[in-house]
């Protein structure tokens, strides 16, 4: 596994970062989400709430040697630590997550509210980002949610996969999903030259854009 790897896993698997991984097509780790566009009553957009799930296998492979309680479920002093490492590391990526107005670019604060939950045997992360500074609801805003490193696969889920809370009257939504990466032709050195900087993950942004009188 490359060193990239700590950035998008969870405290658990840190330990075989060093073991050889055989050749294989990104994405590695398939996420379904949620999100929340979160508004103040003067109608500026303040933070934005993410709900990832993670797909069962990693969330088996994230859980391993972690101590499970008689009813299926895990202690906080288990999924405490996991939520915290991960938010942590997710920092040199911006959280995954860009914004812009029709003028500016969003910027974040570091996540808050942070959490993971356990059911169905798939472990959810939950965070909020708070806006640096609010934004005016007036007019266009649009979030993208996508891995730059196509470690990470992206996908909202099917029922009501954006809630605009608090939106100003009269506000509408927009999501778009790209089809999968298509990357079975493309070589592990070329992902694992991928850093948080490169620009090849924007082809497969999750998008949603929000317009508002």
């Amino acid at each position: 596994m490359t060193p990239r790897f700590a950035s998008v896993a969870l405290a658990c698997a840190a330990a075989l970062l060093a073991a050889p991984r055989p050749a294989q097509a990104h994405p590695h780790v398939w996420v379904t989400m949620k999100s929340e566009l979160v508004y103040a009553p003067d109608g500026r957009l303040t933070a934005v709430k993410q709900s990832w799930t993670f797909d069962d296998a990693f969330s088996a492979y994230a859980l391993q040697g972690m101590e499970k309680r008689k009813d299926g479920t895990y202690a906080d002093d288990v999924l405490k630590p996991l939520a915290e490492v991960n938010v942590t590391s997710l920092k040199e990526y911006d959280y995954f997550v860009t914004g812009k107005t029709a003028t500016a670019k969003i910027a974040f604060k570091d996540p808050v509210d942070y959490f993971l939950t356990y059911a169905d045997e798939m472990l959810t992360l939950h965070f909020t980002l708070p806006l640096a500074k609010p934004v005016p609801a007036k007019g266009a805003i649009s979030l993208e949610i996508y891995d730059p490193t196509v470690f990470v696969s992206f996908s909202f889920v099917e029922k009501e996969p954006v809630r605009l809370v608090d939106a100003p009257a009269g506000c509408t939504q927009q999501v778009i999903s790209p089809e999968p990466p298509q990357s079975a032709q493309l070589s592990e050195a070329f992902f694992n030259s991928l850093t948080s900087a490169s620009a090849y993950g924007a082809q497969f942004a999750d998008k949603i854009t929000v317009q508002c009188p």
